[in-house]
């Protein structure tokens, strides 16, 4: 009898106990949920993608480096197809706009309707880091960590940066590009003011020079390095060059910018376009043995030499000076004639090497060809003779540059990655945004000698290579396809996926999360990262890194593998 009484009461204590554990499952699948939540989160916020996956050696922007490479894609992509420009101006005008608008990476704009907001001269590098969350519809929270900056400049920053911003605005003739056209004509413009009282801080004896290495301190700019480095003129010499040839547009001509005409700003910067070249000229040419020399100290006067890079770049950039002016310019015809004897006196070198040499000892005459054979020595030398040809008529440059072309390449070319190595041996190779940015040039300047197409086929694979696989590009926004940010997934989708992946196996959940995580850092599926997976929470803007490494292997590629795009040395020709 008692027995019977018990039985509800068990019944009740099971269903009570029932109840309990169902509760209590509940409550474990919930905090398990909450656990996956949490760590799915902390992944996403964290992820690095570069750092990860690529080989990347400096992280910091570089406003040479970035502004030599913008630069170079800007002039590349007059050439190409329209879907193939669209991308590229998409690409720098996201970068360009990162730097002068958002950053805050140097000297924002005053007295104008921009004022304080853009930036005029570019520091020299930076760690490109935000103090918010971004949000890209609202500028204010894409600045950069101000104490990340190196608050210097010199010649050659100064020199990249005005012509970047200067063809940018000559070359993107898109919508978007309208608002971001008139911010880098006012930011081109203040660059080249705050220069001018910068010219006079180096020099003696009535000539003055940009230092090669400025700082500024307490509003008040002083020089670090007193020396004039040939390279960092020549860049600056190519910056004003660029910016006068945007300021003689028509279209310009009328116009105001910072309370002065255009065309006072074009007298003002012809002015002192001529005075930095013949500095240049007076500092850095050895009359005697009729070349450059790379540098001039102030007490010890120039040197003896003259590097390769040097060399070439010089020709690039009288031939850069002499297009950017009138016909009946007199600057032009004194270029000009400069240019041609720069390339006869490295011609009378070469005479019988196949590669460039590392040094012209100028004083006696000889060459020095350097421990290790490097790609920019050569390329420096084959991109400017081939500079030296276009600009100079009834000049044959061009042969001797191919065949200093042709001889690198057999032992410069790595066919399993379609690009160079930066010198012999090398496995894996450095990309800078001057690597970079010379090798896409020397491409560009080889299309006439190489059959149809092929030049423009080693530049895309390049640019496929280096900017995006390499991770060079280091990040993207919304221009080139990444809009979505970690918080909108968090919210929007992040419940779905765990859903999806809770009644996995652990090893099943960790491939799924890392799918999902790799396919949300990279939206548009280029191998590309948005800003906010290129450097934690705080990631990135979309910019140029300093520095990254590629695979340059001897070996052939696996067979299974996308066949690389193959390369045959072009055949000099007469």
């Amino acid at each position: 009898m008692s027995n019977t009484r018990f039985l509800p009461l068990l019944g009740a204590l099971l269903v009570c106990n029932g109840v309990l554990l169902e509760a209590q499952a509940a409550d474990d699948a919930a905090q398990k949920q909450q656990e996956l939540s949490q760590s799915i989160q902390r992944q996403i916020l964290s992820l690095n993608v570069n750092q990860a996956e690529k080989y990347q050696i400096d992280f910091h922007f570089s406003s040479f480096h970035g502004m030599y490479a913008y630069r170079e894609l800007l002039l590349w992509a007059q050439a190409a197809t329209q879907q193939q420009r669209n991308d590229l101006m998409a690409m720098t005008r996201t970068g360009l706009e990162a730097v002068v608008r958002d950053s805050g990476m140097g000297l924002p704009l005053s007295g104008d309707k921009w004022e304080g907001q853009p930036v005029g001269l570019l520091f020299s590098k930076g760690l490109p880091r935000y103090t918010a969350l971004p949000d890209f519809t609202k500028p204010a929270t894409l600045k950069w960590d101000p104490a990340r900056f190196e608050r210097q400049t010199a010649p050659e920053t100064v020199g990249q940066s005005l012509a970047a911003k200067s063809l940018y605005v000559l070359t993107d003739t898109s919508d978007d590009a309208k608002k971001s056209k008139e911010i880098m004509l006012a930011s081109a413009l203040q660059e080249f003011q705050t220069i001018l009282p910068l010219l006079e801080l180096g020099g003696d004896k009535g000539v003055s020079y940009m230092p090669a290495q400025l700082k500024l301190e307490q509003d008040k700019w002083s020089a670090t390095n007193a020396s004039s480095h040939l390279y960092g003129q020549m860049s600056l010499i190519q910056g004003l060059a660029r910016l006068h040839a945007l300021l003689l547009l028509p279209a310009l001509e009328t116009e105001t910018v910072a309370g002065k005409r255009v065309n006072e700003w074009r007298k003002e910067v012809r002015r002192t376009l001529e005075k930095v070249y013949q500095t240049t000229i007076k500092l850095h040419l050895d009359t005697k043995a009729g070349s450059f020399v790379s540098n001039h100290e102030p007490i010890k006067g120039a040197s003896d030499r003259l590097g390769a890079e040097d060399a070439g770049y010089a020709l690039e950039v009288l031939a850069d000076l002499a297009a950017s002016l009138q016909k009946d310019d007199p600057l032009r015809e004194a270029a000009l004639k400069q240019l041609a004897a720069q390339a006869d006196y490295v011609v009378a070198r070469l005479d019988g090497k196949p590669l460039a040499p590392k040094t012209f000892l100028v004083k006696k005459n000889q060459t020095f060809a350097g421990m290790l054979l490097q790609l920019d020595d050569q390329l420096s030398i084959v991109n400017g003779l081939l500079a030296a040809e276009q600009a100079a008529t009834g000049k044959h440059y061009g042969k001797t540059a191919l065949d200093i072309f042709n001889a690198a390449h057999e032992t410069l070319w790595s066919a399993p990655a379609g690009i160079f190595r930066s010198a012999a041996g090398q496995t894996v190779t450095a990309y800078d945004g001057r690597m970079f940015g010379l090798t896409l040039a020397t491409w560009r300047r080889l299309e006439k000698s190489l059959p149809p197409g092929e030049a423009r086929k080693h530049g895309e694979r390049l640019i496929e290579a280096v900017l995006k696989q390499g991770g060079l590009l280091q990040a993207e926004g919304p221009a080139t396809g990444e809009p979505k940010q970690p918080e909108t997934f968090i919210h929007d989708e992040l419940p779905q996926l765990i859903d999806s992946i809770i009644a996995l196996k652990k090893e099943e959940q960790s491939e799924k999360i890392m799918a999902a995580v790799k396919s949300l850092s990279d939206q548009d599926g280029d191998g590309v990262p948005g800003s906010r997976f290129a450097g934690g929470r705080f990631g990135s803007a979309p910019v140029l890194v300093i520095q990254t490494s590629i695979r340059t292997t001897f070996d052939p590629p696996p067979d299974k593998t996308t066949p690389p795009v193959e390369t045959t040395p072009p055949r000099s020709t007469p």
